[in-house]
């Protein structure tokens, strides 16, 4: 089946292809634009900056990954391996996201908050929840912010542990109180 692009996707290939050569911080919005034959006018109808394109690229595919709880076979290790996955088949542009972004458009800090907001939608959603209690909130934050660092740590230092076992260890790491959402689905 013959799959049509949409401008944002025309985009977010055009960036894929300059991160190849060059680095995050290197490329402007217009060379992004000219890359893939549109304005930079075309560019802001889509997206903030190449800030908000790189966020974009990371988390529409995440979007997949974390819809699937609806799904009641699809579980947090389904999950878990997903995201590590799509980690280890794209470090060469995570890596180059993490290395050449920072303060305020840092990758990570971006990451954390896709993470973050996905985590505390599927509980909120699943358990019909209008606010989180504070400690599973920070909980959730606790989990968010070791978990992405250390997926961070493991593409940095070229991926040392094997993937079925990262996946282990991630999932191990979910604190107890945060275990139920994801053991169970509520009837």
């Amino acid at each position: 089946m013959i799959h049509r692009q949409t401008t944002k996707e025309l985009i977010a290939e055009s960036l894929k292809e300059l991160f190849v050569h060059k680095s995050a911080d290197k490329i402007t919005v217009k060379e992004i634009a000219q890359n893939c034959g549109i304005t930079t006018a075309t560019f802001y109808n889509h997206f903030l900056d190449k800030y908000d394109l790189i966020v974009w690229i990371y988390a529409e595919p995440l979007k997949n990954i974390f819809k699937k709880f609806d799904n009641e076979i699809y579980c947090l290790h389904d999950a878990i391996s997903a995201v590590v996955n799509y980690f280890a088949e794209n470090r060469k542009f995570i890596l180059n996201a993490i290395t050449h972004t920072s303060g305020q458009d840092s990758f990570i800090c971006h990451v954390f908050r896709v993470h973050f907001t996905a985590m505390t939608e599927y509980i909120m959603t699943s358990r019909n929840l209008e606010t989180l209690p504070l400690k599973i909130e920070t909980l959730i934050k606790l989990y968010v912010y070791g978990t992405v660092q250390l997926l961070c740590e493991w593409l940095i230092s070229n991926m040392p542990i094997p993937i079925d076992d990262f996946v282990d260890f991630l999932e191990s790491g979910l604190p107890e109180p945060l275990k139920v959402f994801y053991e169970s689905k509520p009837s």
